[in-house]
């Protein structure tokens, strides 16, 4: 895998373990079709020798043999949603068994050239380069044992060639064998660049979704985000599940701009976002967001009564304490509409956010800085 010096190392790692288990998902969906092709060839290779009784043994034998590391090829397991351990663990079980399996077929091979009747050598010489071929191609994920597999199913044909046919025969096959290793090396670097780039594709549209159900300014989560979450939690309280709702806006917040400028009043929102995030930490479904402007809202699965008692506690310390900003601590407050689901008034989430916004403005028409219900 090609590094990456220009990422952090917590991308670096996630990428690693992206990587890792994007190759376990195809190996396993590589792996699990080429085995059945080895048994039947050599199913092939003995059905054209007649199956004469001195080969019935060695046909059954080596067939089963196949047969069986074929199925061990699919039944190797692999969660769903492998973790990077288990999609490792699943990458060393899975090429011990294709490792078998092409030792297997090699020495199948080399025996059929040097014991069996012709077309058997033939039939078993022109399967093995197409199984040499086909490693090159499609078990090319890593290279140490996708040279090996080539290796073991090539060779012992090959010493073989070389003894018995001619060293003409046996160089011309050393020579496919040197072609097929050759072409695993290129499949291998296209199948990384690939991986990588699909990787890189990923992580991307991930960053853009998260950052497009963020707040920009904040990062706190915005409204989309949060009507989202609010539908989902309404949902979650008609089954039962209790749900509270606060809108809360800054007081006065056009006088911080007024007196210290924009760039403060962003510093303001930023400060007035960490100490909400504080005070509501995402507990058990908690969520807090900016709706807009100095505007916030905080989903509680609490009822009103609770809800109401930790919004009056937030914005006593809030006034008994200021906002640290643009280097220096300012007195600010905020008023706060409660409002406490209730399945017969609250319909839709629309509603009961209608009814908390009710709840805000009646604490603004009340002087500000203080915790109003919704009626």
């Amino acid at each position: 895998m090609s590094e990456r010096p220009d990422i952090d190392p917590t991308r670096l790692q996630q990428r690693r373990r992206d990587l890792l288990v994007q190759e376990a998902v195809e190996t396993r969906q590589r792996a699990r079709l080429g085995g059945w092709f080895y048994a039947v060839a050599a199913a092939l290779a003995f059905a054209v020798t007649g199956l004469e009784p001195v080969y019935r043994v060695a046909a059954l034998a080596t067939v089963a043999v196949l047969f069986a590391l074929a199925c061990l090829r699919v039944l190797v397991p692999l969660a769903a949603q492998p973790d990077e351990r288990g999609a490792l663990r699943y990458l060393r079980a899975i090429w011990a068994v294709v490792l078998a399996n092409t030792l297997v077929w090699g020495a199948f091979s080399a025996w059929a050239q040097a014991a069996l009747p012709d077309p058997a050598p033939l039939i078993a010489l022109l399967f093995s380069g197409a199984f040499g071929m086909a490693l090159a191609h499609t078990m090319c994920m890593r290279t140490v044992p996708s040279m090996l597999t080539i290796l073991l199913v090539m060779l012992p044909t090959q010493a073989v060639l070389w003894r018995n046919v001619s060293a003409g025969v046996g160089a011309m096959w050393l020579i496919y064998t040197v072609y097929m290793l050759l072409v695993m090396r290129r499949s291998h670097r296209e199948y990384r660049t690939r991986i990588e780039l699909e990787e890189e594709l990923r992580h991307q549209r991930n960053l853009f979704e998260r950052q497009s159900r963020l707040d920009g300014l904040t990062g706190l989560p915005n409204r989309r985000e949060f009507s989202a979450c609010l539908e989902r939690a309404h949902r979650a309280g008609t089954e039962g599940a209790p749900l509270s709702l606060l809108i809360l806006d800054i007081d006065h917040f056009k006088r911080i701009n007024d007196s210290f400028g924009h760039l403060a009043g962003d510093a303001c929102l930023q400060a007035f976002a960490q100490r909400l995030q504080a005070f509501f930490p995402g507990e058990g479904g908690e969520l807090c967001a900016r709706l807009g402007g100095e505007e916030f809202g905080v989903i509680l699965p609490s009822d009103g009564a609770a809800a109401g008692a930790r919004a009056e506690a937030f914005r006593a310390a809030l006034a008994g304490s200021g906002l640290a900003f643009d280097g220096q601590r300012e007195p600010v407050t905020v008023s706060i509409g409660c409002g406490g689901f209730d399945p017969a008034r609250h319909a839709d989430a629309d509603a009961l956010y209608r009814h908390a916004d009710a709840a805000l403005y009646k604490a603004k028409l009340g002087g500000r800085d203080r915790v109003e219900y919704a009626l």
